[in-house]
């Protein structure tokens, strides 16, 4: 694991692994502005801070349990 990693941060293939949604839904989430911005480390790196995973585990709890749209999922986590 790299320095980044070893601060608690993940790479997009570790938060997909451990929230459980693939990497093309987190890219979708943080365009929607449902998760702040990674920490960017150059143009196509960025790491993750670990309290990312419960967050999306929400939003996809909120779709399948509620129903909710993205929408409005935005607006209940702001």
């Amino acid at each position: 694991m790299s320095v980044n990693g070893d601060n608690g941060l993940l790479r997009m293939r570790e938060l997909a692994q451990q929230s459980g949604v693939s990497a093309g839904t987190i890219k979708h989430y943080l365009r929607e502005g449902l998760l702040p911005d990674p920490v960017r480390t150059s143009r196509n790196m960025a790491w993750y801070p670990p309290e990312f995973v419960e967050r999306i585990r929400l939003i996809k709890q909120l779709q399948e349990e509620r129903f909710m749209p993205l929408r409005a999922i935005k607006t209940v986590l702001d």
